[in-house]
């Protein structure tokens, strides 16, 4: 009975530490004067964009996971799910910030005269 509870103890800590490297997206997402910017540089930008918010999308999938086996190794539900909720949203609030940013130059951009 030790050896499955040691086990057991051992494979819930295992899958904690798997999740515990969940690492913040660089944001260096820079979103050129759409008044000024070619269109490669807006091109590169929304590409930048893109993968920078695919990225926070798995950071936030890897904070559920670590989350998850937490909660499964006997934490407290409801505070690690606001810590978790604490640290999504600051990165999706960061990736709508961007966005809302990329559409403001978005216009410019289309409004300026061709050529």
């Amino acid at each position: 009975m030790r050896v499955i509870l040691a086990v057991s103890i051992l494979g819930v800590l295992a899958t904690s530490t798997a999740f515990a490297d969940c690492t913040v997206p660089d944001n260096n997402v820079v979103i050129p004067n759409g008044a000024t910017a070619t269109h490669d540089e807006m091109l590169a930008a929304q590409k930048a964009l893109k993968a920078y918010n695919d990225a926070v999308k798995d950071y936030g999938t890897c904070l559920q996971q670590e989350v998850d086996a937490k909660i499964a190794a006997g934490g407290n539900k409801d505070k690690l799910s606001a810590a978790y909720a604490k640290r999504n949203d600051a990165e999706v609030d960061k990736v709508q910030a961007l966005a809302d940013r990329w559409k403001v130059q978005l216009a410019a951009f289309k409004a300026k005269p061709a050529g």
